[in-house]
This record gives structure tokens, sequence and C-alpha cells, in this order.
């Protein structure tokens, strides 16, 4: 993928002093650990390990003197800072084993925090790659996690240079790249825009709009330019609860500020549900008022299915009020749930709404969804759909579906509406 360097920070300058919400930080109450008891990750690497530590170097020169005395002010504190080191490495390696086989979530949690906040940089790469090839990596995705965050906070670079050299899985990409932007977007966007990533998302760039969107969402709507593809829709999902934390105005708004025609029309259509669930009637609003007719009508769909699955009858009253070529649309959605609620009275609902063939695809709708229930219903309403193939074909499948679970009740329907079928649907019946 090809960006153009010039205008990569351009928004970014804009929008960084525009927005300061709270900056990304650890949580233990947000991870949920799923752990085997006693399972000790691993060791951690240490400069003394074999016996050939600068310890042991400080007195062989010490002996060689004639004794401790001898030793300089800058060789007693080096050795200080040895033995010092030496301590911590045994203290962190039963400390680690202690943390993981603790049965206490909570504990484990706050004790593996504190465990990482003490381990030193160099150290966390030996640490993430034992935890990786643990039998039990399976069970251990939130450790993980947890240590990837805290290594990728401390030393981003070392960190995800990991991963590129050994590999990782989409949510390890995402996780180490998601931290650093939520601390550093800039730095993260310009290393994320030249990183390489196989398949049709990239799981950097994906990683890189959802920490940017945890602490600005608007730096993150002005990242959505600088993505392409399936990545850009998804980096859309991955914002949408972060936008929509702030409530309904803000998150129209939001949308709103949205410059490209068609970043803006899919982030409409993504995050209509979650409008209607604020604000039906704000959202229906809104709705309405988008002057582009095939997104008003899309994004009408979204929101009656929304409304009908909290309140029916208000959802099913604003679909009447629609233009016919938004009605059309909207009805899709209340067909859904209300065929699944009454089916009697959801075909009555549609076949009121007019003869429009548009409303074809709510009829196919219903049918589909209230064959299951009310076979008989569903099958009677085929007659309203305008296309004449598509009434065979469904007149077809469903008689063929219904004769597989109540022959006798499917045949009497047949032969009592025999005029309406095909010859050799009203054969095979009575075969």
């Amino acid at each position: 993928m090809v960006f153009e360097k010039a205008k990569l920070f351009s928004p970014f300058k804009l929008r960084m002093k525009r927005l300061s919400l709270p900056r990304w930080s650890l949580s233990a109450g947000g991870l949920v650990l799923a752990l085997g008891a006693g399972v000790v990750i691993g060791r951690i690497s240490s400069p003394d390990e074999g016996g050939n530590g600068s310890a042991g170097a400080d007195s062989s020169r010490t002996a060689g003197r004639g004794g401790s005395l001898a030793l300089t002010l800058e060789e007693r504190a080096r050795q200080r800072r040895e033995e010092g080191r030496t301590a911590a490495h045994t203290a962190d390696n039963a400390d680690l084993a202690q943390i993981m086989s603790s049965t206490n979530r909570l504990e484990r949690t706050q004790r593996l925090l504190a465990f990482l906040d003490r381990l030193p940089t160099d150290q966390f790469a030996g640490v993430y790659e034992e935890m990786r090839n643990s039998p039990l990596a399976g069970i251990q995705g939130s450790e993980r996690s947890l240590i990837l965050q805290a290594w990728a906070e401390r030393d981003p670079l070392g960190a995800l240079g990991f991963l590129q050299e050994k590999g990782a899985q989409d949510w390890e990409r995402e996780t180490a790249v998601a931290t650093w932007a939520a601390k550093d977007p800039q730095a993260a966007l310009s290393w994320a825009l030249s990183a390489e990533d196989e398949g049709g998302v990239n799981n950097w760039q994906l990683g890189v709009a959802r920490g940017v969107a945890s602490t600005n969402p608007e730096l993150a709507r002005d990242l959505l330019a600088q993505l392409e593809g399936r990545t850009r829709d998804r980096a859309i999902r991955e914002m949408e609860p972060y936008v929509m934390q702030y409530g309904f105005d803000y998150a129209r708004d939001w949308i709103a500020g949205i410059s490209d025609e068609g970043i803006r029309g899919e982030a409409s259509r993504r995050l209509a549900r979650n409008l209607t669930e604020l604000d039906p009637e704000q959202t229906a609003a809104w709705n309405t008022a988008i002057a582009d007719t095939e997104l008003r009508r899309s994004v009408s769909e979204d929101v009656a299915s929304a409304w009908a699955r909290n309140d029916l009858s208000a959802a099913r009253n604003w679909v009447e009020t629609l233009p016919d070529d938004t009605k059309s649309e909207a009805a899709e959605g209340i067909a859904r749930h209300y065929a699944r609620q009454n089916p009697a009275e959801a075909a009555q609902w549609l076949a009121g709404l007019g003869n429009n063939p548009d409303l074809d695809g709510a009829r196919r709708i219903f049918i589909e969804e209230s064959f299951r229930r009310a076979p008989e219903e569903s099958l009677n309403f085929v007659a309203n759909l305008s296309n004449e193939r598509m009434r065979n074909e469904y007149y077809h499948r469903y008689v063929s579906g219904w004769m597989r679970n109540d022959a006798t009740a499917a045949r009497s329907w047949v032969n009592e509406n025999s005029q309406l079928l095909p010859r050799h649907i009203v054969e095979r019946a009575n075969r």
C-alpha cells in the first residue's frame, strides 16, 4: 500500500489540540484471565548465569590486589549493582511463579502488573517468547496481552520488531501498535503506514486506528482518509465504541465531520444501529434528513430494525411517514421483527403499505421469517410478490419444505390454492 508522506500528519497536528481525552492505561479490572493453577511462565535471563558475572571478576581482581579493601569506589558501586540485579532476578522468578499459580484472578492481575512495572526492559522479549511457546499458550491470552501492552508501552519498537521477526497473530499486531498509538499517534501511524502485512486487512494500521480512537476519536476520524478498503471499513467498526461513549450529539457530529462522502456513508451505516439505541426519534430525524437517496434508504433499514426491536409500534409509525423511495427499504427492518412476533398482523401491515414493487424486499423477508412458525400464513402472502418468477420460486421452495414436515397439511393447502400455483407444484404435491 502506498501513501503520500506529505499528507501524513496534517490533520493530526490540528486535531491533537482540539480534543484532550484520558490517555490509555493498563486496567486490572478490564482484564479477564483464564489461568491453570501452578503454571510457571518462565525464567527471566540474568547477566550472572553460569558463574561468569562481573561480581566474580571483581573478586579475582580483589584477590590479586590483596582483598576487598583495595577496591576502588567505582568497583564497589558496580559490585553492589550486580549483586542487587542478581537478587532481583531470583526474587522475580519466584514472584512470577507464585503469580501464575494463584487462583485469585484479581490478586493475580494486580501482582502481575506490579511484576511488569519492575521488569527490566531488555527482559520483556524473553518473558513474552516463553509465554508464546508455553503448552498453555492457548489459555494465557489475557496474560500475554497484558505483558505485550506493558512492553509496547515501555519499548514499542522493540515489541513490534519482535513480532515482525517471530511472526504474530492479528490480535498481537493490533494490541502492540494500539498501545503505542494511544501514547504517540503520529509515530505509530508513520511506522504502521510503512509496515507490510499479509491479507486483506492491515492489522498494524487497524491497531493504530483503535489506539488513537481510545484517546481522541476526532483524530482517529482524520486517520480514516489514510486507510483503504477493508482496513478502513474495519477501522470504522473499531472506532465505533469510542465514538458512541460520548452520546448521540457527539456521534452525529463525528459522522458529519467526515469530509469524504464515501467514508461518511459507511460510517453512517455502521453507527446507525447504535444511534437508534441511544435516541430512536433523533436518529429517525437524522436519517430522514440525509440528502443522498441511496444512503438514506440503506440507513433506514438499520434504524427501523433497531427501533422495532425495542418499540415496534413507534417504528411502524415512522416507516409509514417516509417517502416511497425510503419506506420500501425501512419496511425490511420492520418485517423481520414483526413476522416473528405476529405473522398475521405483519402480513396485514405489509399489504397495507401499497403495491410498490420495491416492497418485494420486505415481502420476501416476511415470507422467510414467518414460514417456520406459520407456514400457511407465509405461503398465502407469496401472492403479494410483484415478480412472477420470484413468486413461483417461493411457492416451489416453501411448499417442498412444508411437504417434508407435514405432507397432509401442505397437500391440503396446495389443493385449495391450486389456481395460484404452477401445475408442476400441484402435481408433485398429489403424486
